[in-house]
Parts: structure tokens; C-alpha cells; sequence
């Protein structure tokens, strides 16, 4: 796997859009090359180059500290596309810097900070996991929960996430827990982004509902809302064309 400290330009060389890639928890940039992969075969003359940014967010413990690292090592203005525990990260790096953000893909993810209950939850599993040996990061409930019950059975993208999980490693995951559960909430900072934005979900995502998503696309004045059939919670995995004509779409406004 890649250093966790590095930033990694995917396709550093030549011209091209900047656009930095925030992945979901016990995950790392193999997340978007499928997509990607799609994006470069795209029949769009329309659609700009792309240079892609990874940046991997391993060695925090709180959202603010994993906006910090993005932006040390992020070009100074770059569009932004955050999954997950990824878009938690992107409403922080808003905060943080908003002229950094040219455009804003929110996939996967929600606005709203976890109920007192569901941060008590979080923090819990944390310390059950670091007792429990060897550590399970991915297993058959939950990707009940999160695919496509036409992708459930995908081996390679079960072996793919699997082995994400498994190569993260249970203090990833309790630092990237532990970032989950405090974040703030920022649904009542939706109505200033004044960025190009698309919020998409899968028809099928049971861990980030699509009517929340709605709630967030229509909270933001300038964001577009697509729901992708035949995904759950791992858009650019699932339905990577439909991810990469969406992104293209973004890119050109």
C-alpha cells in the first residue's frame, strides 16, 4: 500500500484539471481508479484532462487535522471530490480555505454531525476493536449494508475492499473513527458553498440514505442531485462510468 503521508498525483505529468480525491474510512486511492480509468475513456470532447491528487487520510484523528493535511499538500486551488468520511473532510476544507475549491463532488456522504447516541456507539467500537484479535475490517454484514445487491457477490470487489480494510488496520480505523464521530455538523453552512457542486448516491446506499443526500443537494444553491441505480455506498466503484460522467458533467461548469 502507499505511504499514508504521502500525497500521490496519480498523473502528475502534463496539463490537466486538479482534482483531489478523498476517500471513505479503511479505504486508500485504489477507490477511484476504476473510475478514473473510466473518466480517460469517456467519448466526451467536452470533458478536461484530469490530475488527479490522492490524498490519504490515515494518520488523523479529527476532520480539522485531516483538512489541514489536504491542504499542505494540495495545489493552491483544485477541485474537490470527497466520499464518505472523505466528504466530511471536503465541509472542513471549506471552512478551512474555501477559495482552494473550484468545484465540489459530494458522493456518498451526509452534512449532518452523528447523534450523541450514534458518537457514543462509534467510540465504543473503537475500544471493542483494539481488543479483538486479529482485527475484521470488512465483513459480511456490512457489505450487505453497503453494495448493490447485484455487486454483493462481486469477488473483486469484495478482495478489493477487504483487502483496503485489512491494510489499514485497526489504529486507521480508530483514528479515522474517532475523526467520524466528532465532526461537526454543517448543514447550516450548506447555503454558502457558491461552488459548482453535484451531490450523488446510490439508489441503494443503506448506510447514507439518498433522501438525505436531497436534503443536502437542495440545501446547496448551486448543486445538482443524481441518484445512480445499481450502486450502494460505494459509487465510484460499482457504477464507475456513471461516476466519471458525472464528474466530467461537474467539471465543465
Amino acid at each position: 500500500m502507499r505511504s499514508p503521508s504521502k500525497k500521490d498525483t496519480g498523473h502528475a505529468d502534463g496539463d490537466g484539471v486538479p482534482v483531489v480525491f478523498l476517500s471513505g474510512m479503511l479505504a486508500d486511492q485504489r477507490m477511484w481508479h476504476p473510475a478514473i480509468a473510466a473518466y480517460d475513456e469517456l467519448d466526451d470532447p467536452a470533458k478536461p484532462a484530469l490530475k488527479p491528487v490522492f490524498c490519504e487520510l490515515f494518520d488523523q484523528d479529527t476532520v480539522a487535522d485531516m483538512a489541514r493535511a489536504v491542504l499542505e499538500t494540495a495545489p493552491d486551488r483544485f477541485a474537490l471530490v470527497g466520499m464518505s468520511m472523505g466528504g466530511y473532510a471536503a465541509f472542513e476544507i471549506l471552512r478551512q480555505a474555501p477559495g482552494s475549491v473550484s468545484h465540489l463532488m459530494l458522493v456518498n456522504t451526509r452534512a449532518t454531525a452523528d447523534s450523541e447516541a450514534v458518537r457514543r456507539r462509534r467510540l465504543l467500537l473503537s475500544r471493542i476493536v483494539a481488543g479483538k484479535t486479529p482485527f475484521v475490517a470488512v465483513n459480511d454484514g456490512m457489505l450487505d449494508e453497503m453494495l448493490h445487491p447485484d455487486n454483493r457477490n462481486d469477488a473483486a470487489l469484495v478482495s478489493l475492499l477487504t483487502a483496503m480494510g485489512d491494510e489499514c488496520g485497526v489504529k486507521v480505523f480508530a483514528r479515522q473513527n474517532h475523526a467520524v464521530a466528532t465532526r461537526s455538523d454543517s448543514m447550516t453552512e450548506l447555503g454558502n458553498i457558491a461552488v459548482p457542486c453535484s451531490v450523488v448516491v446510490g439508489t441503494h446506499d443503506r448506510i447514507i440514505s439518498p433522501e438525505s443526500h436531497r436534503d443536502m443537494a437542495d440545501a446547496i444553491p448551486c448543486a445538482t442531485y443524481q441518484e445512480v441505480p445499481g450502486a450502494g455506498h460505494y459509487v465510484p466503484l460499482e457504477q464507475p462510468v456513471d461516476f466519471a460522467r458525472s464528474l466530467a458533467a461537474l467539471l465543465v461548469r
